[in-house]
């Protein structure tokens, strides 16, 4: 009996000690830089829910300058000619970004828990409000303006470049307020209707690390 016990409790072991050898953990940087170059430092990716639920189209890119930092733009196009039922629609928006990641061992750089701010330039539509001693007239405009915000996200990358984001933040308009100045003949105010000063950043995107 002890014959067979115990080369079968070597064979075990040998075996179970193969597998370990096999498993390689992320220690430092360097291995993390040789993965970064291996997957490429250019990314590409659109947001799924803009074109589920606008219909919308938005795309990003972003550049990969080490393990711990990255730097892009996303931008926005609206397809949807029923937004000014909500009275203010962003037509066409450019959002540059920074973004500061934060590793473990498993990540590959580039990738992981992340920090980002971000500013947004904003081309768009809203509903103007004139008021005159008897009536009030409405009216559509376009608007430019300005945003600042920071956001919090994660992505997932796999070995074949492929990553997943969900990504979340909020900003603050700067320019478009209420204003009295050039005001139509005979108008005593005026009144820019559902004005958000608050902006929202966010979605989930899929993406192709090159």
């Amino acid at each position: 009996m002890k014959k067979i016990i115990i080369p079968l409790l070597f064979t075990i072991v040998s075996y179970s000690q193969n597998d370990i050898q096999k498993v390689k953990v992320i220690k430092d940087d360097t291995q993390v830089i040789k993965l970064i170059d291996s997957l490429g430092k250019n990314e590409i990716k659109i947001d799924v829910l803009d074109i589920l639920f606008q219909p919308a189209l938005s795309i990003s890119y972003e550049r990969i300058i080490d393990s711990y930092s990255s730097f892009g733009g996303d931008v926005f196009i609206n397809f949807n000619n029923n937004a000014l039922e909500f009275n203010w629609s962003d037509r066409f928006l450019i959002s540059p970004f920074y973004r500061f990641y934060f590793l473990n061992k498993k990540d590959f750089g580039g990738a992981g828990f992340f920090a980002e701010l971000f500013s947004k330039f904003s081309f768009g539509e809203h509903t103007v409000e004139y008021q005159y001693d008897d009536y009030i007239e409405l009216s559509e405009e376009s608007t430019f303006d300005i945003a600042f915000g920071v956001g919090i996200g994660k992505k997932w990358i796999n070995k074949k470049g492929i990553t997943f984001e969900i990504m979340v933040g909020v900003g603050r308009f700067l320019m478009l307020e209420s204003t009295t100045e050039d005001l139509p003949f005979g108008a005593i105010g005026v009144y820019y209707d559902s004005r958000p000063e608050a902006t929202f950043k966010g979605g989930i995107s899929i993406g192709k690390r090159f």
